[in-house]
């Protein structure tokens, strides 16, 4: 059973002697700028009466329902086959963090559908901006939930991407006791004190599930909060995917729902199925032997590891860890994740660094020059070595050079178009398509910033966001 500290009890009880009254059960003070912000689901705990069956057909999704307390909230609900107000389900709010609900929803569907779980989907969730937009969107679905599905109140998981994956993990420690995992793609926090590897230490009812692109350039800040979960003794996993900063796909997204199920059979969340332990035991022992033999060495003893926590009840751990222990004792992985945890540290300069060299650009009365920003900000250097080749030095080169790209089609335009500054934004577009088309949303920021281009700006800028983009 999920523990719950003081204060959780203190709401509980607050909210048995008034039902009918909103109580936080705590304040969310992880982030400087949040200031008090508190999630009312002090009901949450203490779910106990049978609720009124749904209009949503089962093993179907609902595109669009509104919330039961704010009409301005609306969100996708997908109810599994068999779903029946006779027990109560375990249930995935979905964070998009542009409040693409169907989007978000559909890569966790068949998962669901198989497991037995309820998944809810904000069409208002929001990264880079200020936080009140998801703690509405938030409260609105625990609202809903509440009061209008038979729901596991031990059971709630969030799921988010790049923004809102920070925002989930946040949401999990001021939700603990309730809040039984985390899928956290393309973003993590840096530790902190009352983050979540300290906030659930020790604690089996919880489990972080972190999920990266190979070209990421969150990458390496996912892989480090499950490194630092190890160290607190939380149960983790944490994947690699070939791709940039996106979400998982949905294979990725189904071992994560498959592997917290597993996780709430072993915290006793739910009803030990042995069959399932099993299957996925040998399914993880299949794919550790697969890395092996295709010399992904690193890979291997990653999951090997994995199995050695995950199944320690059951036959087939011990040899997980004497494998993982041999690859780890082998000179090449030695040699391997030597370079990777430096690699890892440059990254982190770089974040650094960058920040100091946009700020340098910024504090500049006239622009630098096109060829002096690319240089300072390293984009030739970096490019050469991608072109270097396959390497553990390359990939880091290629998501240095997507986290360059991002802020400079992006971040920066839209800073400066705030601003009223269109020549600085059309510098750094010019500065971005060194590395690669402008897409996305920066392409919005283009059209506007190209209203003060110049000719030969124009001509360096043509082709640039495909038709419609």
């Amino acid at each position: 059973m999920a523990r719950r500290d003081r204060k959780g009890v203190q709401a509980e009880q607050a909210q048995q002697r008034a039902p009918h009254r909103e109580d936080c059960v705590a304040e969310w003070t992880g982030v400087k700028s949040m200031g008090r912000v508190c999630l009312a689901v002090a009901g949450v705990a203490v779910v106990g009466s049978v609720r009124a069956p749904s209009q949503v057909p089962v093993g179907r999704l609902e595109e669009r329902v509104t919330g039961t307390t704010d009409s301005a909230q609306a969100y996708a609900l997908y109810l599994p086959p068999g779903y029946t107000t006779e027990r109560r389900w375990p249930v995935l709010f979905v964070l998009d963090p542009r409040g693409r609900a169907l989007l978000g929803l559909k890569l966790f569907e068949a998962p669901a559908a198989r497991l037995g779980w309820i998944v809810m989907s904000s069409y208002n969730t929001l990264s880079d901006g200020p936080p009140e937009p998801n703690v509405n969107a938030m409260n609105a679905m625990l609202a809903s939930a509440q009061a209008r599905l038979s729901i596991d109140p031990r059971r709630l998981y969030l799921a988010g991407f790049s923004g809102t994956a920070r925002v989930a993990l946040r949401f999990a420690v001021t939700l603990r006791g309730n809040v039984a995992g985390v899928v956290a793609a393309g973003g993590a926090l840096g530790f902190e004190l009352g983050g979540p590897e300290t906030a659930f230490a020790a604690d089996s009812g919880f489990a972080y599930f972190g999920a990266a692109g190979t070209r990421d350039f969150n990458y390496e800040e996912v892989f480090a909060l499950g490194e630092r979960f190890g160290v607190t003794r939380v149960p983790f996993r944490v994947v690699a995917f070939e791709g940039p900063h996106s979400w998982p796909p949905a294979s990725v997204c189904g071992e994560a729902l498959e592997w917290l199920e597993l996780r709430a059979m072993l915290a006793g969340l739910r009803p030990l199925d042995s069959a399932f332990v099993r299957a996925r035991l040998e399914d993880d022992g299949a794919r550790a032997t697969e890395l092996e033999r295709a010399g992904r060495w690193a890979e291997a003893a990653r999951l090997d590891e994995a199995i050695a926590r995950d199944y320690a009840r059951w036959p087939g751990a011990a040899a997980a860890a004497e494998r993982a222990a041999a690859l780890r004792n082998n000179p090449v992985v030695v040699r391997h994740e030597r370079e990777a945890h430096e690699l890892a540290a440059r990254d982190q300069r770089q974040g650094l660094e960058l920040e100091k060299t946009l700020a340098w650009e910024r504090a500049q009365r006239h622009q630098p020059t096109l060829e002096a920003l690319t240089r300072k900000l390293r984009i030739p250097e970096l490019q050469r070595t991608v072109q270097r080749g396959d390497s553990l030095e390359a990939a880091s080169a290629r998501r240095l050079l997507a986290r360059i790209f991002v802020w400079l089609s992006f971040y920066q335009p839209r800073a400066y178009l705030a601003d009223g500054v269109a020549d600085r934004a059309l510098r750094m577009f010019e500065a971005a398509v060194a590395i690669a088309p402008i897409q996305g949303e920066g392409c919005a920021l283009l059209r506007q910033a190209l209203a003060a281009a110049t000719a030969e700006q124009r001509e360096r800028l043509a082709g640039q966001c495909p038709p419609g983009g």
